[in-house]
C-alpha cells in the first residue's frame, strides 16, 4: 500500500488512542480529496486493480478520522465555554485564548469558534444579567406609555355656577311628556288580568248512545273503562288440560297451587301460562276433552 493510506492509518489508531486532536498537515483534508480522487481515476482505468478495495477502506477510514476530530472539538468548546462563561455568579469572563485545542486545521479552526459564537450567545440570552436588563427595559416602557397615556387624556373644562343654574331652570320648567293615546293605568291592570285568565275550555258534549247490546255500560254518563289487566290475568290463569311426555318435578302455578311431580304419559290440568312452558320445551302438549 502507498504512504499517504499508511499515514492515514496512523491517524485513525491515534485519534482511537488518545482524548487530544492528532497532529497533522494544515493541508489535511485537502490532501485526503486528492488522495481519493486519485483512486476513483484508477479504479476507472484499470477495472482489475486493487484501487476499489483501497478506495473503500480509505473513504471509512477518513470518514472515522473526521468524526472523531469534530466530537472532541465540539467537546472542548463546550468544557472550555462552561469554565470561561459564568452563568449567575458575578460577571461573565471570557478566557478562551489558553484553552484553545491543539493541532487544529483552518478548517477545524473556524467549526470551533463558530461554536463558541454560537454557545456565547445562547449564554448570553439565557444569563441572570440579561434576564434583568429586559425586565428594566420592560418595565421602563410600560411607565413611558402610562405617562403618554395620562398626559393625552383631555381635561374636563369645569362650568361655571351660572351655567350649572340655568341648567336647573331649565330642567323645572320643561314639562313631562304624556303620551295622549296612552290608557289609564286603572284599565291596562284590568286588560292584563283578563289576558292571564285562564281560558274557558268550551263543555263536551256527550258521545251518541252506543247500543245497548254491544256494550251494556254505554248509557253511562261516564266513559267506558275496560280493565285489560284483569282480562289478562284470567286468560294466563286459564286451566288447560296437559299430556306429559318426560318426568318433571312438582312446580308451583301462577295461582298458587303446587301441581306434579309429572311422570311420562299423564294427563293433568294446569294453569296456560305454565302449560306453555311444557310447551316450548317440548315436555308436553295441549289435549282437547
Amino acid at each position: 500500500m502507498d504512504s499517504f493510506y499508511q499515514d492515514l492509518r496512523k491517524v485513525q489508531k491515534k485519534e482511537r488512542n488518545n482524548g487530544t486532536l492528532a497532529r497533522v498537515e494544515e493541508t489535511f483534508y485537502n490532501d485526503i480529496h486528492e488522495y481519493l480522487d486519485g483512486l476513483r481515476k484508477q479504479a476507472i482505468e484499470d477495472p482489475f486493480s486493487n484501487a476499489h478495495g483501497t478506495l473503500k477502506q480509505a473513504q471509512i477510514i477518513a470518514t472515522e478520522i473526521c468524526e472523531r476530530r469534530e466530537k472532541k472539538i465540539s467537546e472542548a468548546a463546550v468544557v472550555n465555554i462552561h469554565r470561561s462563561y459564568h452563568l449567575f455568579t458575578g460577571k461573565p469572563k471570557f478566557d478562551l485564548v489558553d484553552t484553545t485545542p491543539l493541532n487544529l486545521t483552518p478548517e477545524e479552526e473556524k467549526f470551533y469558534y463558530s461554536l463558541i459564537d454560537t454557545l456565547k450567545n445562547h449564554r448570553s440570552n439565557i444569563s441572570l444579567e440579561k434576564l434583568s436588563e429586559d425586565e428594566k427595559k420592560s418595565t421602563e416602557i410600560k411607565a413611558s406609555e402610562i405617562q403618554t397615556n395620562t398626559l393625552d387624556t383631555p381635561k374636563e373644562t369645569p362650568k361655571s355656577d351660572d351655567e350649572v343654574l340655568n341648567r336647573l331652570d331649565e330642567i323645572k320648567k320643561a314639562k313631562p311628556i304624556v303620551d295622549e293615546k296612552r290608557e289609564p293605568v286603572e284599565k291596562q291592570i284590568i286588560k292584563s288580568q283578563q289576558n292571564n285568565a285562564e281560558p274557558v275550555m268550551p263543555k263536551k258534549e256527550p258521545a251518541a248512545p252506543a247500543n245497548i247490546e254491544d256494550n251494556p255500560n254505554a248509557g253511562d254518563e261516564v266513559e267506558e273503562f275496560y280493565d285489560l289487566e284483569s282480562q289478562k290475568i284470567a286468560k294466563d290463569t286459564e286451566l288447560v288440560t296437559m299430556l306429559v311426555f318426560d318426568e318433571v318435578g312438582a312446580i308451583v302455578g301462577v295461582d298458587e297451587k303446587v301441581y306434579g311431580p309429572f311422570r311420562p304419559q299423564d294427563l293433568v290440568t294446569l294453569p296456560m301460562v305454565n302449560a306453555k312452558i311444557f310447551f316450548k320445551n317440548r315436555k308436553g302438549r295441549q289435549v282437547k276433552i
